[in-house]
Formats: structure tokens, C-alpha cells, sequence
């Protein structure tokens, strides 16, 4: 060894001694030879002694072998001890380092300090005596110590070296809302201090030449190469971490560290370091695996080039703690329902954050909304923060596991720390996840999509994630909390699939609602990089009422908003009013791609409508527009079968639908209804209109047939529109006022061309009549109506109006 290497223990020793933080700057050591000198007479040693020391398992023992046989020394001015800097409750912590690198504590070396003026004067063979007294001697600590590590790793299944430190005596402060579980303070090894003290402390037991060829190492990284002469004239151990830390943070600098180890050949080195700060590399490693998944994000259908940043267009829809009011929002343009049920709101990112009428910690969530409310992306932002070190920082490790993914793993049994591995190469064989000091995340997105059984009450207990079972049981026994008490578990879920975990078993249940005003209006501003245009998408949205009340429903909101911005690129785009029927023409084929691709997959063929996904709609059409003529906005299976559907058929495309009842486990007592009711409306319409476009068929006139009118596709639409206008007119409530807007508005060319592909042929003849549908309306306002009838046929027309062109 070097003098090096005292120098560097030295500035271990300044740290220890309140020496400023990597984040105030560069700690590069300026001192002089002179300046070094009267350091060493502050070391705890009375004496400053230069020994020799043997080294069996350093990479330059030969050569000292060599040199100690020719008396001489390579390194002149010997070692300087120093105390350790580094004390751990558990000596044999360190006991797999001591041993690989053969470092003696000072207390084994007292018996054999001499000065080198005093070994020159011996003889030969007593040099060579003495090396195999040494050699001999060390062999027997070895032996000892090599025990030692078997009885550690015994019991502590040899899982990570842990170092203790003082917990800080004084509690955290209550973090703000918004911020999730951030009440205790951060583990010790995952700390600044901890892992900043083990690589120095690696670092310094490196030869110069083998520093230098670490930073060499250092340079073939992306991430150094350009900033490699910021570290090539650092020789101080303590420079180069501070330095490291803040080109590339603190993970990234601990595994460049360990993989940096490695290739210079200090396996041994790499190893300890890799164990000592097993649970901050294990971190990073996820944070990285989640920053690839997770920082991004889809709107609609998953195209190549089309994600875009998560925080980029992010907005938080409001989520309470679920009560006795339905998830669908009955808001309506026509049909006002006052809503008088109040509600616990909180914010995504503190569903875990015990209220404090809490007796016990929320261990398990269950979170639940609409389809396109924006569950899944809710999980992905709370992931991100966690990431991004914003939110939620009790966690020490989080894991999603997607319901679509858990049937993909090994039929065998397993346990669930190999499940894990299979799923993140970050996390294999980490048994210290079991410890109670190890707060860790499950998420289980998607419940509906989990082809699990799920069987609580006949899966076998499992209590060790170390035992190997079932994967069905290893998921139960996590929800229950027989395995891994003190973790956390989040499941999201339709509605219609919550049933599947016991309610005893859920601490919480959440519920996304969507969109308010207030966020409405931030998220058009803030997913275009020109908020001007933004503020146009809004107040142009904001025109139409049905618009604005289906624009709670986020993904709807991005539709609007993708529209919107294309359409002024055109200056004279938004004289008119909006029209809606483009928006659920769209909106049905995403809602039912978007089925597919959960339930099918996402290759081409999977993604292809098939004749039975078209006849799927246009049933669902006939039940809807029945139960508008019933005045109803929800049903059962039964309706379902009344028109040739099954329950089976609703569950593989459930992006339209939601459950809001269920009294038992008896199918024909659930109740469901449509995401809004404005969608039961327009799939009525869809119904009415199809049917008359493709058989001649008008559904509004029951008793007059088809034939009698001639050939089926040259009826004159107005034959459609005349007795719809008039049923709608003469509604006392307005009830058929939505679905005679939709129906107007299916007929014009850029709107029908939606449904060409889906419910028509490419090739159908064009409509014929409508400037006769035009002249209708036109003459029943003339006539006396109710004030909202009028104003309904005023909307009609710009229906006629805005679905001239494809959009």
C-alpha cells in the first residue's frame, strides 16, 4: 500500500467529522506535502510506524514476495494505520471483505510493527521464516473468519451486509396531501452518508495504477465520456465519489462503482459493495426498469411514435373514498339530476395515508372507476413520482405486476421471490424483503384481466416468500397478508370485477370520477406546448354542453382535444358550434379496439372486427334503443339475452359498459349501464339508423313494411327522420332529444364515413335526401313547440352542418 491510501482515510476521517455534502460542492483535496504531515500528527496513533504487510489475495503478492526476499521495498515510505472509520454493531459485517482483501485490524498488528530500518538489518532467512510464520498465521484467521461468514450467512441468509447507523432521534414532519406515505425517515442504507461512506471506503483499498484504470473504466460509459476530465486528475477516493455523485446521481454513481470494481478485477471488492448497499442498487435498478415502462404513456390506441411524456399531459382526476353513490356520472344536457351525496375526496398519490379516524395503517387498496376514467395512467404517474422521488418515499421498493401478465410465468410451482425475478431481472433472490424494515408496493393493475382463480378459500397458506406453491396461491396469501405482512398491496379493477377479492379484505376502496371544470381546462392548456391553443380547444369544447359534460371522462377529453387542435390549424376553423356525433363515432371504435387489444392482443389480426364484434354493437344498439323507449338508463342479463347477447359477450368488451349493482353472486341480479348515458343514446341511434341504411328496416314506424317503400338503398332518408322528429317533438321531457341529434348527425357524409368498415360496407350507396331532411326541420320551427324542442332542432342543424366533412 501506499501513502495514497492514508491520505484517502484522512478525508473519510474529515467527513466523519462534519465535513459538507456532496451537494455543496466538490470536496477535491487541495492540500500540499506539508499540509499532509500535519494531518498525520492528528491521527489517534501516538506514533507514525511504517510497516510491510503480506498479502496472499492481492493481485501484486508475487511481486512483493519478490521484494521481500531482495530486502527492499516498492512502496519506500511503508503504511500508516489509521483507525477505522466505519463501526457497525455486527463485526461479522465486514468479515467478507477482511477476508478477500486480507485487511488486519490494528490490533492483530501491534506484535508484528517494526520499523523498516530494523528489517533490513535481519538476515534472509528470517525474513522467510517470519513470511511463513505470517502465511501460517493468517491461514488460521482465514479459517476462523471463512466460519464465521457460514454462521452469517446461516442467519442472515447472506443477503446484505448491513451497517447500522443512529436513527435520527426526532420524528419527520407530517409531509402535505399530496405527497402519499413519506412519515418515517429514510432507511439507513439507502441514505447519502451510507452509500457514499462504502464506496469510499472500496475506492480506498485500490492501488493508484488500479484507481487510474477504474476511471479509465469509468470513461466507457455514455454517461462519463464526456464528462471523463472532470474525474481524470481526481486521485482522492472521497473527489471521485463526491465527483461521480454529481455527474450522474447517486444510483447510477453505485452501480457504475460495482460494475467499474468488476472489471479491473476486484471481485471481491465489487461483491462486498454490492451486498452493503444491496437495497439502493436493487432501487435504482427498478426506478430504471420503471423509467423505460412508465414514463410515457399511450392516448387511445398504442401506435409506434406516438407516446408522449406522462408529465407532459398529465392532469389528476379526483378520486374519493368510495360511498354509496354509482360510479357513472348522471350528469346530462337535457335531464339535470342534482347530486346530493357527499364524498371524502383525496388525492391519488395518498391512498395508503391513513385518515385520522384510521385505527390501523391501510395495508390493501382497491381502486375502481368507469372505462377511459384513467385508472391505469393514475398507477403509472403514481409510479413516476415514486421514481422521480416526489411521492410516496416510505416505499423502498415498488413493484407493478399487470393482471395480464400473471398467467404468463412457469406452470411449476415457485416461490414468490423467483415469480418476482421473472418478472424484473433487478430483483432476483431478495430476501430481505421479508424484514420488517423493508416497506414495499404491489400493484396489481387491471384486476379484470388476472386468469388466476383466485380461490381464498381452498388455495394453500403461504407465510415465506422463500416457499414454493402455486402462483394462484402466492397471490392470495399476498392479498391476505399471511405473506409479507407488512407490504402494501394496490389493486385496480372495472367494478364489474371487484367482486373477486373478499371485501373484509380491503382496508380502502377508491374510486376515480374523473374530470372537473377546473381540470378540464388544465389539461387542454397543458398537453400543447402552445397554451393559446389550448384555451381556443377549450372555449370552442365549451360551446357544445353535451361536450363539456363527456369531457369528465378522460380519454374522451383527449379525443376532443386531438380534433380540436388539428382543426385550427385551418384559420377559419370554429365558426360554427361543435358537433358530437363525430366524437362517439370515434369513441365507440377506440372504446371496442381498445377491448381487443386487452382481451386479444395487440398483433394485426387480433385487432381485426369480426363479424360477431359487428353484430355486438349493432345488438347492443337494439337494447339501447329499447331502453330509451322505457325510459330506463341501466339493465340486466336479461336485456342482454333479449337480444341474443350473453354476459360472456359484455365481459370481453367491457370498455363501453359498467357494473353499478350486484345484490348476489346470481348473474341475473347484477345491473349495468352504459359509461354515460349519452353513449346508451347514441348507440340507440346508431341502431335506428344502420338498421334503415341496410335493410330498409325503419324501426320509429313499426307498423308500415319495408318493401312496400321499394328497393332498400334508394329510400329517401327523409322517410327515416320525419316520424323520428316528430316523436321527439311531441316527448314531454325531452327524452328522445339526444338521440334524434345523433341521428341527424350520422347521416352526413364525414360522420357516416366513421361507421363504413364497422357497420356498413366500404361500398354502400351514398344517403339520398337530405336536403329534405333539412326543410323538415326547418318547417317544425316555424310551428309553435316547447322552447328546449326548438332549440333541440337548432342543434340538429349544426349537427348537418359539422358533419359535411370528415374529421
Amino acid at each position: 500500500m501506499s501513502n495514497y491510501e492514508d491520505d484517502s482515510d484522512t478525508e473519510m476521517g474529515r467527513y466523519g467529522m462534519d465535513r459538507p455534502p456532496s451537494s455543496y460542492g466538490s470536496m477535491q483535496s487541495d492540500d500540499h506535502e506539508d499540509e499532509e504531515e500535519d494531518d498525520l500528527q492528528e491521527l489517534p496513533f501516538k506514533e507514525t510506524t511504517r510497516v510491510r504487510i503480506h498479502r496472499p489475495d492481492s493481485p501484486e503478492t508475487a511481486i512483493t514476495e519478490r521484494t521481500n526476499t531482495n530486502q527492499s521495498s516498492i512502496y519506500k515510505d511503508g503504511l500508516v494505520l489509521r483507525q477505522p472509520i466505519m463501526h457497525t454493531e455486527e463485526p461479522h459485517a465486514f468479515h467478507s471483505i477482511n477476508r478477500e482483501s486480507s485487511i488486519v485490524e490494528p490490533s492483530e498488528l501491534q506484535s508484528d510493527i517494526r520499523t523498516e530500518a530494523a528489517m533490513d538489518e535481519e538476515p534472509n532467512d528470517r525474513d522467510a521464516d517470519r513470511d511463513m510464520q505470517e502465511q501460517q498465521s493468517e491461514s488460521a484467521a482465514m479459517e476462523i473468519q471463512e466460519k464465521q461468514a457460514e454462521a452469517t450467512a446461516q442467519e442472515d441468509d447472506f443477503d446484505e451486509i448491513v451497517v447500522r447507523y443512529d436513527e435520527p432521534k426526532e420524528s419527520p414532519p407530517i409531509p402535505e396531501e399530496g405527497l402519499g406515505l413519506q412519515f418515517q425517515h429514510m432507511h439507513g442504507s439507502l441514505t447519502l452518508r451510507h452509500v457514499l461512506m462504502q464506496m469510499v471506503g472500496c475506492l480506498s483499498k485500490l492501488y493508484p495504477a488500479e484507481i487510474a484504470y477504474f476511471k479509465r473504466c469509468l470513461s466507457t460509459h455514455c454517461r462519463f465520456r464526456k464528462h471523463y476530465s472532470r474525474i481524470a486528475d481526481l486521485h482522492d477516493p472521497l473527489d471521485l465519489v463526491d465527483k461521480m455523485i454529481e455527474i450522474s446521481g447517486l444510483g447510477e454513481a453505485l452501480y457504475l462503482t460495482i460494475r467499474s470494481l468488476h472489471n479491473v478485477g476486484k471481485d471481491n471488492l465489487s461483491d462486498y459493495l454490492k451486498k452493503s448497499c444491496r437495497r439502493a442498487l436493487l432501487q435504482h435498478d427498478l426506478k430504471m426498469a420503471h423509467d423505460r415502462r412508465y414514463s410515457s404513456l399511450y392516448e387511445g390506441r398504442c401506435r409506434p411514435g406516438q407516446q408522449r411524456y406522462i408529465s407532459d399531459v398529465y392532469v389528476e382526476p379526483v378520486t374519493v373514498i368510495r360511498g354509496s353513490r354509482e360510479p357513472v356520472n348522471l350528469e346530462n344536457e337535457v335531464q339535470r339530476i342534482p347530486y346530493t351525496i357527499v364524498e371524502t375526496q383525496i388525492r391519488a398519490a395518498d391512498i395508503f395515508r391513513p385518515l385520522p379516524t384510521d385505527s390501523k395503517p391501510i395495508r390493501t387498496v382497491m381502486m375502481t372507476g368507469v372505462p377511459g376514467c384513467g385508472v391505469t395512467v393514475a398507477v403509472n404517474k403514481v409510479i413516476n413520482d415514486w421514481m422521480e422521488g416526489k411521492t410516496n418515499q416510505d416505499f423502498q421498493l415498488v413493484f407493478p405486476m399487470p393482471a395480464k401478465e400473471l398467467h404468463l410465468g412457469k406452470d411449476a410451482d415457485q416461490s414468490f421471490l423467483e415469480t418476482l425475478s421473472s418478472y424484473f431481472a433487478e430483483a432476483g433472490d431478495i430476501k430481505f424483503i421479508e424484514k420488517p424494515d423493508c416497506l414495499s408496493l404491489f400493484i396489481i393493475d387491471a384486476l379484470e384481466l388476472c386468469k388466476h382463480n383466485l380461490d381464498f378459500k381452498n388455495n394453500e397458506v403461504v407465510s415465506s416468500a422463500r416457499t414454493k406453491a402455486p402462483l394462484d396461491a402466492l397471490l392470495t396469501s399476498l392479498i391476505t397478508g399471511t405473506m409479507l405482512p407488512n407490504a402494501r398491496v394496490w389493486i385496480t379493477s372495472h367494478v364489474s370485477a371487484a367482486h373477486r377479492i373478499p371485501p373484509h379484505l380491503i382496508d380502502r376502496y377508491v374510486e376515480l370520477r374523473g374530470f372537473t371544470d377546473e381540470k378540464k381546462e388544465e389539461y387542454f392548456t397543458k398537453r400543447t406546448p402552445e397554451p393559446e391553443l389550448g384555451r381556443k380547444v377549450y372555449n370552442h369544447m365549451k360551446r357544445s354542453k353535451a361536450l363539456e359534460i363527456i369531457c369528465h371522462l378522460p380519454l374522451f377529453s383527449w379525443m376532443v382535444a386531438f380534433i380540436f387542435e388539428r382543426g385550427f390549424r385551418d384559420p377559419d376553423y370554429g365558426e360554427h358550434p361543435p358537433g358530437i356525433t363525430v366524437f362517439y363515432s370515434q369513441y365507440i371504435i377506440v372504446q371496442m379496439n381498445r377491448s381487443f387489444e386487452k382481451y386479444r392482443g395487440c398483433s394485426v389480426e387480433a385487432q381485426k372486427w369480426k363479424d360477431e364484434d359487428k353484430m355486438f354493437t349493432e345488438m347492443m344498439g337494439k337494447m339501447s334503443y329499447r331502453l330509451i323507449q322505457e325510459g330506463r338508463d341501466w339493465f340486466t342479463v336479461e336485456d342482454l339475452s333479449s337480444v341474443n347477447l350473453k354476459y360472456e359477450d359484455l365481459r370481453s368488451r367491457d370498455e363501453l359498459t359498467t357494473e353499478v349493482k350486484r345484490k348476489n353472486e346470481d348473474v341475473r341480479t347484477w345491473v349495468f349501464k352504459f359509461v354515460h348515458i349519452t353513449v346508451q343514446e347514441y348507440m340507440a341511434a346508431m341502431y335506428a339508423y344502420v338498421t334503415f341504411r341496410k335493410h330498409g328496416k325503419n324501426v320509429i314506424e313499426h307498423g308500415k313494411m319495408s318493401w312496400l317503400q321499394g328497393s332498400t338503398k334508394d329510400r329517401p332518408m327523409i322517410d327515416l327522420y320525419r316520424p323520428a322528429i316528430d316523436r321527439a317533438l311531441a316527448s314531454p321531457n325531452g327524452h328522445l332529444d339526444m338521440f334524434l341529434r345523433f341521428l341527424v348527425g350520422l347521416v352526413t357524409p364525414g360522420t357516416e364515413d366513421h361507421l363504413r368498415g364497422y357497420q356498413l360496407s366500404h361500398y354502400h350507396p351514398k344517403a339520398k335526401g337530405i336536403e329534405d331532411v333539412v326543410k323538415y326541420i326547418n318547417k317544425k320551427k316555424k310551428e309553435n313547440f316547447h322552447p328546449d324542442r326548438l332549440r333541440n332542432l337548432d342543434w340538429c342543424l349544426v349537427e348537418l352542418e359539422e358533419g359535411k366533412e370528415a374529421k
